[in-house]
C-alpha cells in the first residue's frame, strides 16, 4: 500500500518591545493595519514561444489543473536545453495567486538518475535522450536543472514558472526534437534553437486562461480486480494523438470505490512482462495497445527505451509510471491520467481500436493528428547563465525573463547521459 505523510507544523508567538505593566498608562491605540494582499500573477509575455501545451490534473487528492507548456530547445555549450512552465490555474476555491495545497506533486519525478522523468526522442534515428545527471555517487539524481523541490513552493496559482532541464548535446544534423513528458501526448517536431538564439512567439497566449478539456473520445469500460481484492475501476480513453514518429493513447484511470491500492504492475494498467525483464519504470501504465481498423490485422504496442538500473541493463516505459504522485486513487472518486506511447499509425488512419488486458476493446476510437510546428523565428539569445548550487538552486523564472539564463559551461563536465535505444518490443516478446 502506497504510504503517506501527514505534517504538521507549530505556531510561534513574538512579543513586542515593551509589554504593558499594572502601572502604566496605555497610549492612543492605532489602527490595525489593513492585511497586505499578495500582486496578482502577470500575465503571459507575449515574446515567449509555445511550441506544445496540454492540461493535466494532479492525482495526489488535491486535483490542482496544471497546464505544461514547451516553449524551446535551444543548443547551448555542451548541453542541449529544454525550456519548458508549469501554470496551476485558478478554479473553485482557489484565488490568483495563492499558493499550492501541501503535498502537491505533479507526476514528474524519475527513478533513474536526473530527477526529472522528461525525454527528447528522435524517432528517425531511434534515439532517446534523457536529462543530465550528476557524475558524483553522492549527486547522482541531481539534474543540470530547475530541480522540484526548489520549483514547487514558488508555485502561485494563475502564474507560469518557466523551467529549464539540461540534456547531452544533439547530433550537429538533429534539427528536430520530439518532447516526452509523463503522462501527457509527446510534442512532436519542436525545432532545434542553433547556439545563440532564442525563438520568439509569432502568436501570443495566455497561458494562465481556464481550463477547457474536451471530452474523452469513448465512455468508460469497468474492470475489476482478479486478484481477490475486487477493486472495481473505470478507464476512458481520452484521446489518440498520432505524429510522424509515435502515437500518444491519453486515458484515465478512476477508482470507483476505496482500493486497497498497491503499487503492482496488473491490468488494465500494465500488460505482461517477459520473464526476466528488469525495469526501471514503477508500474508502467504499459496496458493499452492500438488495432488497426484497415488492412492486415496488425497490433501496436507501447515503446520502450533502453537503460541501466544498479549498474545492470534495464529498460524504462515511455509511458507513466503509476508512483505516489498516483496515491488519490486509493479513495473513491480518484483518477489519474495516464500517457502510453505507442509506435506510428500509417499516415491518414482515422480510427482505431484500443485495447487493454482484461477489457473489452474500444472500437472505432478517432485519431487526432498533430503536425511539427512551423519553426518561430530566433532573434539573439542571452549572455546570463546560472550555475547550480545547493543551498541556493535555480527556482524558474517568470515569463517576463525571456530568453531566460543558460546552464554556466563550467559546470556542464559535472554531468552526464548517454543516448538510449527507443524499443518497439522488449526482449522475450
Amino acid at each position: 500500500m502506497l504510504a503517506s505523510a501527514v505534517l504538521a507544523s507549530l505556531g510561534a508567538c513574538s512579543w513586542g518591545a515593551q509589554e504593558p505593566g499594572l502601572f502604566t498608562t496605555p497610549g492612543p491605540s492605532e489602527p490595525a493595519p489593513f492585511p497586505t494582499q499578495a500582486p496578482l500573477p502577470a500575465p503571459t509575455d507575449p515574446r515567449l514561444p509555445v511550441v506544445g501545451e496540454a492540461l493535466w490534473t494532479t492525482a495526489e487528492g488535491n486535483r490542482v489543473p496544471i497546464r505544461f507548456a514547451v516553449h524551446a530547445v535551444r543548443r547551448s555549450v555542451g548541453a542541449t536545453v529544454l525550456d519548458w512552465s508549469v501554470t496551476p490555474l485558478v478554479g473553485p476555491g482557489r484565488e490568483a495567486g495563492d499558493p499550492l495545497p501541501s503535498g502537491t506533486d505533479l507526476g514528474l519525478d524519475r527513478t533513474l538518475a536526473g530527477q526529472q522523468n522528461l525525454a527528447l526522442l528522435d524517432t528517425r534515428a531511434g534515439r532517446a535522450y534523457r536529462p543530465l545527471a550528476n557524475v558524483s555517487p553522492e549527486l547522482f539524481s541531481r539534474c543540470l536543472c530547475t530541480p522540484l523541490f526548489a520549483v514547487l513552493p514558488e508555485l502561485r496559482f494563475g502564474e507560469t514558472r518557466v523551467l529549464q532541464l539540461a540534456f547531452p548535446p544533439l547530433p550537429t544534423t538533429t534539427s528536430r526534437i520530439d518532447v516526452a513528458l509523463p503522462n501527457l501526448a509527446v510534442v512532436p517536431g519542436v525545432p532545434v534553437t542553433p547556439a545563440g538564439g532564442a525563438p520568439v512567439a509569432v502568436t501570443p497566449t495566455d497561458l494562465a486562461r481556464p481550463a477547457v478539456e474536451d471530452p474523452p473520445v469513448t465512455g468508460a469500460r469497468l474492470y475489476t480486480s482478479r486478484d481477490g481484492g475486487r477493486d472495481l475501476q473505470t478507464v476512458v480513453v481520452n484521446r489518440v494523438v498520432a505524429s510522424r514518429g509515435l502515437t500518444s493513447v491519453e486515458w484515465t484511470l478512476l477508482s470507483v470505490e476505496d482500493q486497497d491500492y498497491r503499487t503492482r504492475a496488473v491490468p488494465p494498467v500494465s500488460a505482461p512482462l517477459p520473464r526476466g525483464v528488469r525495469l526501471a519504470t514503477d508500474v508502467p501504465a504499459s496496458g493499452p495497445r492500438l488495432r488497426l481498423r484497415q488492412g492486415p490485422a496488425t497490433q501496436l504496442g507501447v515503446r520502450w527505451t533502453t537503460a541501466t538500473y544498479a549498474g545492470q541493463p534495464s529498460y524504462e516505459c515511455l509511458c507513466s509510471g503509476l508512483g505516489l504522485w498516483s496515491r488519490g486513487l486509493r479513495s473513491v472518486g480518484g483518477s489519474a491520467r495516464l500517457s502510453t506511447q505507442v509506435g506510428p499509425l500509417p499516415a491518414g488512419t482515422s480510427r482505431v481500436d484500443v485495447l487493454f488486458p482484461g477489457l473489452q476493446a474500444f472500437t472505432d476510437v478517432p485519431v487526432a493528428w498533430v503536425d511539427e510546428v512551423e519553426a518561430a523565428p530566433a532573434e539573439s539569445g542571452t549572455d546570463a547563465t546560472w550555475t547550480y548550487e545547493t543551498t541556493d538552486p535555480p527556482r524558474g523564472w517568470s515569463t517576463q525573463d525571456w530568453p531566460t539564463p543558460l546552464p554556466a559551461p563550467a559546470q556542464v563536465a559535472d554531468y552526464s547521459s548517454r543516448a538510449e535505444r527507443i524499443l518497439a518490443a522488449l526482449p522475450g516478446s
